[in-house]
């Protein structure tokens, strides 16, 4: 048990060193590369995935998730942050691709392929739509919500036939 929190502690203080260093100035740019951690601990859930034969369908969403928000992180520290006002919409189109990677994983387990391919492909949509209503008028939002509405209508009468 104490073993395996050896890497955590010896993480903790080479990271905690390093931003001490780059506060006063020592190292530029340490602070740059938080993102890389979020990153790390999804390829982690990847590798637990896949060492649980790949049953285990919320690992690789959330790690879908980490990994991807932690390179739109990686863009936004290495451009600017003042973007995310015009680009949070970003989230609910990742959001969308983790459910497409336990869409893809989940060949032949359960009823609910449907379900997860449906929700994917409008959460997806509903990011670009985002996008396009911001961007036209943002009086305009309450439009995401009729969409979805109607989306959930549709969904409800495919079950139905």
């Amino acid at each position: 048990m104490h073993k395996t929190f050896t890497p955590l502690g010896l993480t903790c203080i080479l990271v905690g060193g390093l931003l001490i260093l780059e506060n006063y100035g020592l190292i530029p740019s340490i602070s740059m590369w938080w993102p890389l951690f979020p990153f790390l601990v999804g390829l982690g859930m990847v590798r637990l995935f896949n060492d649980r034969g790949q049953q285990d369908l919320t690992l690789i969403g959330m790690a879908t998730y980490l990994i991807a928000v932690s390179l739109f992180f990686f863009y936004l520290n290495w451009t600017n942050w003042i973007q995310l006002k015009e680009l949070w919409p970003v989230f609910v189109g990742l959001l969308g691709l983790s459910f497409l990677a336990v869409f893809y994983f989940s060949r032949g387990k359960g009823s609910g392929r449907k379900l997860i391919i449906v929700l994917s492909i409008f959460l997806m949509i509903l990011s670009l739509l985002l996008f396009i209503i911001f961007k036209v008028d943002a009086r305009l939002w309450p439009l995401a919500l009729v969409l979805f509405g109607i989306s959930i209508i549709l969904i409800l009468l495919g079950d139905q036939t």
